[in-house]
């Protein structure tokens, strides 16, 4: 049997449209899991160890060493592997176009690693260790070591070649430890005792057709917050305010001697939502009364017209 065909099956919710009932369809629960024990590796006798070579994918070890290429999961599980693509062995062919597609070069230095170092034929340090492109060996006695001598470059694909070597190293299990899995994975990826259980073991969770209103992208009437059209004006009421503006500016210019006075006053402003009065007649006025002092040429002129326009306020 094949891997999927020991999981139990679970009813999910299908989109609706609105004058339709919540549907739902059989499916396999592929979020049921199961995994190797943590201490079967203390269990020598259980296990082979095998290498893999170019050309080996699980389904044909499984058919080579169990006769049935539906036991691939078998190897997969206990070699406690998630992603076949990334975790499964690559063949030298596709580990140099992969290598060429993840490194711009993939001749240049990924690493450093140290050299196997001696010190009275007593390995000192190890080689292999990963380590910055400016370690050096020191000596028992004070001594450094030449860069040549403390460490040595490791290239990309050299390093990606590292790694898919050791991924070659798996385990395979023994016969009795195979028939041991298929009897127990039926057992441990079924549902626990639960009321949403029918009498074939199917779980179905409810839907509640209230779910179809809600903001909830999966629902079939979702529609995003997110409007695409432009929008040309944004206006906005606040409701009635006011607002009070109220301010005297006066400036005196003097030329040959005769003082003229020109004063300019902006009156209280008061403005609501719906209405705006502004007192630009009574800045004319006020103008014009200043214009004909300043006519008159006289000093006691220009001080009325002075005293005037710095005592005159308008207001509503």
């Amino acid at each position: 049997m094949s891997y999927f065909s020991y999981f139990p099956n679970v009813y999910v919710g299908e989109g609706v449209t609105d004058d339709e009932s919540v549907k739902y369809r059989l499916v396999k629960n592929i979020f049921r899991k199961v995994r190797a024990r943590d201490d079967l590796n203390e269990y020598a006798t259980l296990f082979e160890a095998y290498e893999v070579k170019d050309g080996d994918t699980p389904s044909s070890l499984a058919f080579e060493l169990f006769d049935d290429q539906f036991l691939d999961w078998v190897i997969v599980l206990i070699n406690d592997m998630v992603d076949i693509y990334s975790e499964w062995p690559k063949s030298l062919t596709d580990l140099e176009a992969y290598t060429k597609e993840v490194y711009e070069d993939p001749d240049a230095i990924h690493h450093w690693e140290t050299n196997e170092v001696l010190w009275n034929n007593v390995v000192y340090l190890k080689e292999g260790i990963e380590v910055n492109e400016s370690f050096r060996a020191v000596m028992p006695d004070g001594t450094t070591k030449t860069k040549a001598e403390s460490i040595y470059a490791i290239s990309n694909y050299e390093h990606e070649y590292y790694l898919n070597e050791k991924k070659r190293q798996i385990v395979i299990p023994r016969a009795s430890m195979v028939d041991l899995m298929v009897e127990e994975i039926e057992e441990l990826v079924q549902y626990e005792p639960h009321i949403e259980l029918d009498e074939f073991n199917n779980k179905k969770t409810p839907i509640s057709l209230a779910s179809r209103f809600l903001n909830n992208i999966g629902s079939a009437t979702y529609q995003s917050p997110v409007s695409t059209q432009e929008i040309s004006d944004i206006t906005f009421d606040y409701g009635q305010t006011s607002s009070t503006d109220a301010g005297v500016a006066t400036s005196t210019t003097t030329s040959a001697g005769v003082g003229t006075v020109t004063t300019t006053t902006t009156s209280t402003t008061t403005s609501t939502s719906s209405s705006t009065s502004s007192s630009s007649s009574s800045s004319s006025s006020s103008s014009s009364s200043s214009s004909s002092s300043s006519s008159s040429g006289s000093s006691g002129s220009s001080g009325s017209s002075g005293s005037s326009g710095g005592g005159s306020g308008y207001g509503y």
